[in-house]
């Protein structure tokens, strides 16, 4: 019998966070990543909101983790909120393939909606060459780009 996402992460200990709390700095170096519970809480860069997060079985944190970078954005808690906390995510993600596959899942939604959204900038823009020339780049960063660490 298969264990769902919900079983697997149930078994992660609750943390509750209140409204206004900040759970990941922009810029901060994760070693866990948060697995949404209950509550709202945006996602912010710069100070500017890319993201509401609401839906349960939501991960925050897997792209630093993952990358073994900085946290691209700081996530903020807008409501009284729980989070399943994931303290050795790595380890955690290894052994737990449907929780992987949950991840890969999101991280794979994420990029699809980025890429369009890239190309719909270069179609608004095909007019002004500068722009193109930059959105090019960028597409091509994301769709070609050489992984700096094997697998």
């Amino acid at each position: 019998m298969s264990v769902t996402l919900e079983e697997s992460i149930s078994k992660l200990p609750i943390i509750a966070v209140p409204p206004g709390e900040e759970i990941i700095s922009e810029d901060e170096h994760l070693d866990r990543i948060y697995f949404l519970k209950s509550g709202r809480m945006e996602v912010l860069r710069d100070g500017i909101r890319l993201n509401l997060i609401k839906t349960p079985g939501s991960v925050l944190g897997e792209i630093s983790v993952l990358l073994g970078s900085q946290s691209t954005a700081s996530v903020v808690a807008l409501d009284e909120v729980e989070v399943y906390l994931c303290e050795d995510p790595l380890t955690f993600l290894k052994d737990h393939p449907e929780v992987s596959l949950h991840v890969s899942h999101l991280l794979a939604s994420r990029l699809a909606a980025a890429t369009q959204y890239l190309v719909d900038v270069k179609d608004q823009l095909k007019d002004c060459s500068d722009h193109v020339g930059m959105v090019d780049g960028v597409l091509d960063s994301i769709l070609h780009r050489d992984l700096k660490k094997k697998i």
